[in-house]
């Protein structure tokens, strides 16, 4: 017996001193110096930039600060978050120690007539030896699991800004564009009842009446796909930020301009993604448990030490403590696939991260694109605005001269209808990429809370 102690005493310093497994280390990945057509400045603190803010409108603030509090797909991640934190409690010392206490009391009568009372307790315990760290890196691996998690909440409340901003900004592009399709419905009645007056005068032919009510109704029946655009976004704002769809509606029928961002934001360079993006941090921590589970597998493979007890009162005193050893031998080959599945996770996991890299810097480099571009067309199509309106007004008073004919003022007319509604879809289109360009350098994905402490990855 004593010698038995001695050897679970000599595993136990063993098992202080041994882990299988790889330790794990932060991946890197060769990127590019600079994005293309962008700068080399660095992007510091990006997470808790209130990066909406910059399209300058008070309601879709007020609506960011509501649905941030609310959201149920954000209110969803903070639970997945309380349950990796659970999950990390499981692991580790409380892991390995187990123990309960039992008791029982009775009176009895026996065939005399006599009775009798009687009573026992008992307590067992017992302590599992982490003689090859697995337990330390099943810890680790939740440890990781909980840290991706964080992140993860970084990227669903991304999303939601993103979502957010989509719908609020579709809504007013709807929301204006039936109020210039109003504009010129009532600008058309109004060439419509002049050009009636001219034929019941005789200056003008039933012809040009007909053409006159084809451009309204034209106009009459692109309204209500507008009226259906800005109600359907509106209902989407009601779903992101979890409220009744009426308030809300009230709220926004108001009318507003269509937001307008500010001045072209700074996207870093391809490494800040590493620290800026939640969703590449995600899937770092993520390789990082599947690296972990490699040990939790590998440890399956070697044996196990067990120390337990117990002892019980009453009538049957008794007592019992000592090591039990278990090796596998029969399930090896299961234990190995295990094994080989877990490496071949945390590959995967490594070409996760490395594609998630790639796809932000794509996302950054498109959305940097496109929202130069849009920055360009909405000078240009401002322009082609004035100059339209112009047309029109020299069109109407040349017809009133009777210096043309009906159809050069109803073309300056579509025209005039059509570079309006462009410069609002153009206006539209640039809010939306620079909302993209926000989102994809990681801008505004964390509070004023401390971000999860964990390693980050490096560019070569």
């Amino acid at each position: 017996m004593k010698n038995s102690f001695q050897f679970v005493g000599a595993i136990g310093l063993v098992a202080s001193c041994s882990m299988v497994g790889p330790d794990y280390r932060a991946p890197k990945m060769a990127v590019s110096q600079s994005f293309v057509n962008g700068g080399s400045s660095p992007l510091r603190a990006a997470a808790q930039d209130r990066w909406w803010a910059g399209l300058n409108d008070s309601i879709l603030n007020e609506f960011a600060a509501r649905g941030l509090g609310q959201n149920l797909d954000i209110r969803s991640a903070q639970a997945r978050i309380a349950q990796a934190r659970a999950a990390l409690g499981r692991t580790g010392l409380a892991s390995q120690v187990s123990g309960d206490l039992s008791a029982r009391a009775a009176r009895e009568r026996d065939t005399a007539g006599q009775i009798d009372e009687t009573g026992s307790a008992r307590a067992d315990a017992a302590y599992v030896f982490d003689l090859f760290g697995g337990i330390r890196r099943g810890q680790q691996a939740a440890q990781a699991s909980l840290q991706a998690a964080e992140y993860d909440a970084g990227t669903v409340r991304l999303a939601y800004l993103a979502d957010l901003t989509d719908a609020y900004v579709n809504a007013r592009y709807f929301q204006n564009a039936a109020w210039i399709t109003r504009k010129s419905i009532a600008s058309r009645r109004e060439t419509l009842d002049l050009v009636s007056r001219q034929v019941s005068a005789g200056e003008a032919t039933s012809l040009d009446q007909s053409q006159a009510r084809a451009l309204l109704r034209s106009a009459e029946a692109a309204l209500p796909g507008y009226q259906a655009g800005f109600e359907a976004n509106v209902f989407r704002i009601a779903t992101l930020l979890a409220e009744p769809a009426g308030p809300i509606m009230a709220r926004m029928t108001k009318g507003a301009g269509q937001p307008v961002p500010a001045a072209m934001p700074a996207t870093g360079t391809p490494a800040d993604l590493l620290r800026n993006r939640p969703d590449i941090r995600r899937a770092e921590r993520e390789l990082a448990a599947a690296t972990a589970q490699i040990g939790v597998a590998e440890a399956q493979l070697y044996p196990s030490l067990t120390l337990s007890g117990f002892i019980t009162s009453g009538e049957d005193r008794a007592w019992a403590f000592g090591p039990a050893l278990r090796l596998p031998v029969l399930n090896r080959g299961i234990l190995t696939a295990n094994r080989d599945v877990a490496r071949a996770r945390a590959q995967e996991a490594e070409i996760a991260w490395r594609a998630s890299v790639l796809r932000a810097v794509e996302e950054v480099q498109e959305a940097q694109s496109a929202t130069r571009y849009w920055r360009r067309q909405v000078s240009a199509q401002r322009a082609a605005v004035q100059a339209s309106e112009e047309v029109l007004d020299l069109s109407r008073r040349s017809y009133a001269a009777g210096e043309i004919v009906l159809n050069d003022v109803l073309d300056a007319e579509r025209r005039a209808l059509d570079a309006r509604l462009a410069l609002a879809q153009v206006l539209r289109e640039l809010a939306r990429s620079w909302t993209r360009l926000q989102i994809a350098t990681g801008r505004g994905w964390m509070d004023a809370a401390p971000a999860p402490g964990a390693q980050v990855a490096s560019a070569e």
